[in-house]
């Protein structure tokens, strides 16, 4: 019944951030790494290859 209140656009962006950082788990990233991915990435549904090479440039 909550479910019905809450919009769906709001759980639809829900869900494609979840997506979104379980993909960049899956690619090893962790903590604020993970973070800038997620953010960097916004318009994907998942953390690209490139991004997780700039991030491990970045920390190197």
């Amino acid at each position: 019944e909550q479910l019905d209140v809450c919009p769906t656009e709001v759980i639809r962006r829900f869900i494609n951030r979840s997506w979104r950082f379980m993909s960049a788990y899956r690619l090893g990233l962790k903590g604020k790494a993970a973070e800038w991915a997620v953010q960097k990435q916004k318009q994907h549904r998942q953390v690209s290859q490139r991004a997780t090479i700039l991030i491990e440039t970045v920390l190197s």
